[in-house]
């Protein structure tokens, strides 16, 4: 009991010690344990993208939070800020998000492309100060999820402390300056050619305590050019489970797919 409680403390003492990163929901702290917490990273200018989600399986008003309370599943879109803190953009959402109060906004994270795997972390860090639950899950504003499939799967690893769930794959590594999946940093994975193990990034699912590990450590969390491989490197040297779960690969829907990429 002891030595829970001064990990508990060394786990506080390390998160308080993180600067420049607060939530717009921080002070809507959650921690009734849910199951699932699921964040779909999205930018500005795609409030369609947004509202066919909400139409199509996240649901709004009462039945977003019905989904809440009966069945442990928290539902947030995520963005950060414009460059230009306080213009149009930033307005749109602010708009947005009172007549939803479904967005959550990492006030201190500039959107831009190139800040996606640093969005991502931030993401997993904030959720896992923000609500208690036993898993967190990553998807794209393009992708359909199918809440009962991916709570059936979920319940099938609440006994494992620390599992990383996802389609994976290894990939090639992109060397060429100016292609889509060019990696910079190309020379430091092995003969350069290809990735290490890592989950899709569609969807991919953490357990807590791997959402906590990133929450504590992610001042010192390397990222490369890419938000799946920056995830999947962090993970390394970690004492964590990889689940290749084929029902993950939302590319390619079939029977018994739990995503579909739109």
């Amino acid at each position: 009991m002891q030595q829970k409680k001064l990990l508990d403390l060394e786990m506080e003492l390390a998160a308080a010690r993180q600067e420049g990163f607060v939530s717009k929901h921080s002070s809507e702290t959650n921690r009734t344990p849910k199951v699932v917490v699921i964040g779909i990273l999205t930018g500005f200018g795609r409030r369609n993208k947004r509202d066919a989600i909400r139409q199509a399986w996240m649901g709004t008003g009462t039945s977003l939070k019905k989904m809440e309370d009966q069945k442990g599943v928290i539902v947030r879109f995520v963005i950060g800020r414009s460059s230009n803190r306080g213009d149009s953009l930033d307005r749109s959402i602010d708009n947005e998000n009172k007549h939803t109060n479904d967005i959550f906004i990492l006030e201190n994270h500039v959107e831009a492309p190139e800040e996606l795997p640093n969005k991502t972390k931030l993401f997993f860090a904030h959720a896992a100060e923000s609500w208690d639950a036993s898993f967190y899950a990553k998807v794209n504003d393009d992708v359909y999820v199918n809440v009962d499939a991916l709570g059936h799967i979920l319940a099938s690893h609440l006994d494992k402390p620390r599992v990383y769930i996802g389609c994976m794959k290894s990939g090639e590594v992109f060397n060429v300056q100016g292609h889509k999946w060019f990696e910079p940093d190309w020379w430091k994975f092995g003969d350069g050619k290809t990735y290490f193990r890592h989950a899709s990034g569609e969807m991919f699912v953490i357990s807590q305590a791997l959402a906590r590990f990133i929450s504590i450590n992610r001042s010192i969390l390397r990222s490369y050019a890419h938000d799946d491989v920056s995830v999947g490197s962090w993970f390394i040297g970690v004492d964590v489970q990889h689940i290749d779960e084929k029902k993950f690969c939302c590319s390619a829907w079939s029977t018994g797919s739990l995503c579909s990429g739109v």
